[in-house]
């Protein structure tokens, strides 16, 4: 995995996180997460699974039962349907892989609030470590979203 890193070079961090919407536009977009709070020791057991609201290069909105405390780092498998066919890469050519494989990322929480109509909590994660490919990929398929 990579660093994210903005067209600059610079580390993402919080404050460019903030304007987030100027920088990275998001696209309404519900689909399956698993998410996995990343501790000491680590788990063995799978990811709590929730549903996202939006996606943008910079980061993921997504809904669950309970909430996370900002700065929580998280490590996320996102079931975006055919974003794999969007990346080219070694593994594309030779065909390996499964289509539906969910695209990995770890986030940071940078924020978390209840749904006013039900007992979820929304949770805004900015992407801290991706694979490059992967990343690539991810803006490709946000980039045929928007168009």
């Amino acid at each position: 995995m990579v660093r994210m890193r903005l067209a600059r070079g610079e580390e993402m961090g919080t404050a460019d996180y903030v304007n987030d919407r100027r920088n990275f536009p998001r696209i309404v977009k519900e689909v399956k997460i698993e998410v996995s709070e990343i501790s000491y020791p680590i788990s063995k057991e799978n990811g709590e699974e929730g549903t996202s609201k939006n996606i943008g290069r910079g980061g993921i909105c997504f809904a669950l039962p309970f909430p996370l405390s900002p700065g929580a780092l998280l490590s996320l498998k996102i079931y975006l349907p055919a974003w794999q066919k969007y990346k080219k890469s070694f593994a594309q050519v030779l065909n390996v892989g499964h289509p539906s494989e969910p695209l990995s990322a770890i986030g940071e929480v940078v924020w978390c609030s209840p749904v006013t109509s039900g007992t979820d909590y929304e949770i805004g994660v900015k992407f801290v470590d991706i694979y490059e490919d992967d990343y690539k990929a991810l803006a490709r398929y946000l980039d045929n979203m928007e168009g």
